[in-house]
């Protein structure tokens, strides 16, 4: 057994362990007697192109996966601290057989079993949709490998499946987020969810849709889902809008049980675009020690759609009796991350 220097004190999208695993949005406590001088960052966290950014934390290292871009299918960077990122290469060098070049989306990794379990969305070869599915590791650089024939979710029907999201619930049950590609066929786009095997390689049960598009802020869409718990409450953060111009951002939903019932409290964005970063979203809620903070992209503002691309940006949250709230974007920020 390896032993991480933070102990997990909540788990979401995936989950680090008391043995040292985390994905997606994990809940990072610092160990006994650790003490950090106050200090500040600068946004963007990584000033290159890496959009639909999530994040693992094993061995006292943080590992942010992206969508393909010029370093591969699953480019993957390295962190002490989530402000000072380093390239570790092609996460996923070979694709699955099931899928065709391109279009490789918003990998997110969770460790079981001492293992590491991509979920991420490709585009299929049999159909001009994207899928959903697994690929394993050793390690949290890959090389992942999905020996699948067919991709874990497709959805055929509902336009296909995309943005998935793992999560250990505070039972140590394994579940899976996703959303139905809707809106890429002109049909209603849905967040599900759907209890994992204990291995975390195949789907029990029936799928559950959570919640779909019902409120006068959301446009377009609703993707890019992540759920934490906060004392005692679940807290869904999810992207609405179009990822490509200013009107991404960042809305939340609340539940007493990860299965519902789901209601979306606020009355718009808690995270929008501003005079430093645009389109902003797509991101993950991540606990370090005392301290939420949510990892995303964002545009410049007078680059959108453009090089250089989706850029990772950092912002603290704050959970406050009316909900969650989130700082920024700015890109001067007094404190950064206690590790």
């Amino acid at each position: 057994m390896h032993h991480s220097p933070w102990t997990s004190t909540l788990t979401r999208r995936a989950v680090l362990t008391a043995a040292g695993g985390l994905a997606a949005a994990a809940a990072l406590t610092a160990a006994p007697g650790a003490a950090a001088a106050p200090r500040g960052f600068t946004n963007p966290v990584l000033p290159t192109n890496n959009p639909d950014p999530a994040v693992l934390a094993a061995d006292g290292v943080f590992y942010l996966y992206a969508t393909n871009g010029a370093t591969g299918r699953m480019p993957v960077h390295s962190s002490p601290d989530l402000v000072e990122w380093t390239p570790a290469g092609d996460a996923m060098p070979q694709i699955a057989a099931w899928c065709r070049p391109g279009r490789h989306w918003a990998p997110e990794v969770m460790a079981v079993d001492g293992r590491y379990l991509a979920y991420y969305t490709a585009w299929r070869a049999d159909l001009d949709q994207q899928a959903v599915s697994v690929a394993v590791s050793d390690s949290p650089t890959g090389p992942f490998v999905d020996d699948r024939t067919a991709p874990l979710i497709g959805q055929s029907d509902e336009g296909g499946s995309i943005d998935a999201s793992p999560l250990r619930d505070a039972d140590g049950s394994l579940w899976l987020l996703w959303k139905n590609d809707g809106n890429h066929d002109g049909l209603p786009s849905f967040i599900y969810l759907q209890r994992l095997s204990d291995d975390g390689l195949e789907l029990v049960g029936e799928p559950q849709r959570l919640f779909g598009m019902d409120q006068p802020y959301e446009t377009y869409t609703i993707e890019g889902a992540s759920v934490v718990i906060h004392q005692g409450r679940y807290y869904c953060f999810y992207s609405t809008g179009e990822f490509w111009n200013d009107s991404y951002g960042v809305c939340w939903a609340t539940a007493p049980a990860l299965t519902g019932p789901w209601t979306k409290r606020g009355d718009g964005p808690i995270l929008a675009s501003n005079d430093v970063a645009a389109g902003s979203g797509h991101g993950m809620p991540i606990k370090v020690g005392p301290q939420w903070w949510y990892v995303y992209h964002a545009w410049q503002p007078d680059h959108v759609n453009e090089d250089p691309g989706r850029l990772v940006w950092l912002s603290r949250i704050r959970f406050t009796g009316h909900g969650p709230v989130i700082d920024g974007p700015a890109v001067q920020n007094p404190v950064a991350p206690l590790v």
